[in-house]
């Protein structure tokens, strides 16, 4: 059994979800602040999913980013780790160079970053945006103004992206650009084919989580992401009753039940 899970908004939170007399841990510091937080229950539940399964973080900050996240301050460490999208897997902290080479081959299906950046230099001034960032060479976003920004103003560039094999994905105040290959789901789909994984639990809040979410046995999600707005009667997909921190303890809770 593993749980590929996402981070932030699924297990980590922003202040803005911290409530009076929460009984949450600050496990992120940037810039001497403290910006993402983690219930203790949450931290306790990992563990004890670890004791039986692998519990596998898979998210679309970059290694830089992640390492930002001190999970070792509470006892939590990772023998694997999905990061980039998808562009990266970890082992014990170090990139692991067999999929680097894999996804290397992957992303000659679609075009090079270069020329998609090139592409996008007319739009970088449309009113609303305010940061242009490139990951690790594998994918860019902007961060924009969501009063300001009118997406329509980017469709004849998304369009022009998707003939070249690029997606795009909007995530609150960023949208992002990613060859098709540079999801979640590749890096998923390779560990388990490379450990013999069967049984595949994930954890997701967004459409960016959609492909692993769909890929997965089991799949779990936050009611207070964007992803539940798509789901249709049907879907395997198993929401959380409550939200933030409480939903993702009741979602690991859960998870554990399955272990038994």
């Amino acid at each position: 059994m593993v749980v590929f899970s996402d981070l932030d908004r699924s297990i980590i939170y922003s202040k803005k979800f911290i409530q009076e007399e929460s009984n949450t841990l600050d496990i992120e510091i940037y810039k001497g602040e403290n910006i993402s937080y983690i219930s203790r229950k949450t931290i306790e539940n990992i563990k004890k999913i670890k004791k039986n399964s692998d519990f596998i973080p898979t998210t679309t900050r970059t290694i830089e980013q992640f390492k930002r996240i001190n999970f070792k301050k509470y006892g939590l460490d990772f023998k694997h780790a999905i990061t980039s999208n998808g562009g990266n897997i970890l082992i014990n902290g170090e990139v692991d160079i067999e999929y680097k080479y894999f996804i290397e081959e992957k992303l000659k299906l679609s075009s090079y970053i270069s020329d998609i950046i090139k592409l996008f230099k007319e739009y970088k001034n449309i009113d609303g945006i305010k940061k242009f960032r490139v990951a690790e060479n594998l994918f860019f976003y902007i961060v924009v103004n969501e009063e300001r920004f009118d997406l329509n103003n980017l469709n004849s560039f998304t369009e022009k992206i998707r003939d070249l094999n690029w997606d795009v994905y909007m995530s609150g105040r960023k949208i992002y650009f990613l060859p098709r290959e540079i999801k979640k789901s590749t890096a998923v789909k390779y560990i388990c084919d490379k450990y013999g994984y069967k049984n595949t639990f994930a954890i997701g809040d967004s459409t960016m989580d959609s492909d692993m979410l769909n890929f997965c046995d089991y799949s779990y999600i936050l009611r207070h992401g964007d992803f539940v707005n798509y789901i249709k009667k049907g879907d395997k997909f198993i929401i959380s009753d409550k939200k933030g921190f409480e939903g993702s303890e009741e979602i690991l809770d859960k998870i554990i039940l399955c272990q038994n």
